[in-house]
């Protein structure tokens, strides 16, 4: 039946007084509160446009990661340190451009510059190359057979001493080069060649300019020997830094 506590003539439609109850007071209709559907129906309609809202101002916001650039002009040669860098929030979204840069200091740091660097430009991968000796040694890689080399077993972070041997059979006669040297690197010579040898390509952390030109000068004249050191001097070179490697995603995309 309807909501009504009378009914209620054509009044509705605008050609007549309200009725009265007899004591003066209108009668009029009661008002519904909303069913439970609508209410659902309502939160529901709000709660789309947020969602859309949110997801449009996402969309067009620029997305933001920290990159790694120059605190100040770097130029090349210079071998970095925490003081020569800092991260800036930028968009990259070339994935091209993000595979190129850094998105950590420790990354570079320790690492020596190539080209001019500019305050404030991101620091590129062909801008710089890594450094794993310690300040002030000289890296030089020698090709060593494996049976010259400790059986093949050297790893990297170990010290060696550097034998040569001049001359041959009972008229040679072998020095140390350059003792406790500290390896950085070890490939197997011709590796992923059919048919390679059993030699060894070694890059050691040298002293000096001065070693490392003796060092070249016996690796090509005579025959190299590398023993692996027993104990570490006090004054041995150490690695200071991991080689590092350009951010493989920037993640701002």
């Amino acid at each position: 039946m309807p909501d009504l506590d009378v009914a209620i003539p054509s009044r509705l439609a605008g050609d007549g007084p309200w009725p009265s109850s007899g004591d003066g007071r209108a009668i009029v209709r009661r008002r519904s509160l909303p069913g439970s559907r609508a209410v659902i129906g309502g939160f529901l309609i709000a709660a789309a446009a947020v969602i859309t809202f949110g997801a449009y101002t996402g969309a067009t916001r620029p997305a933001r990661q920290l990159y790694v650039v120059a605190a100040r002009q770097l130029a090349p040669g210079t071998r970095m340190d925490a003081a020569d860098l800092r991260v800036a929030a930028l968009d990259l979204p070339d994935p091209a451009v993000r595979h190129e840069v850094f998105g950590s200091m420790s990354e570079l740091v320790g690492a020596s510059v190539l080209a001019p660097i500019a305050p404030g430009s991101l620091i590129e991968a062909s801008e710089v190359v890594g450094r794993r000796g310690a300040p002030g040694t000289r890296e030089i890689s020698v090709s060593v057979d494996s049976s010259r080399a400790v059986g093949g077993t050297l790893k990297p972070g170990e010290f060696v001493d550097v034998l040569s041997t001049f001359g041959q059979g009972a008229a040679s006669s072998t020095v140390v080069m350059v003792p406790h040297v500290e390896v950085l690197d070890v490939t197997a010579a011709g590796a992923g060649t059919v048919g390679s040898s059993t030699g060894e390509v070694i890059v050691l952390a040298v002293p000096d300019g001065t070693t490392a030109e003796a060092v070249a000068d016996a690796d090509a004249a005579t025959q190299l020997t590398l023993v692996r050191s027993a104990e570490q001097l006090s004054d041995a070179p150490v690695t200071t830094i991991p080689p590092f490697r350009p951010s493989v995603d920037g993640g701002g995309s």
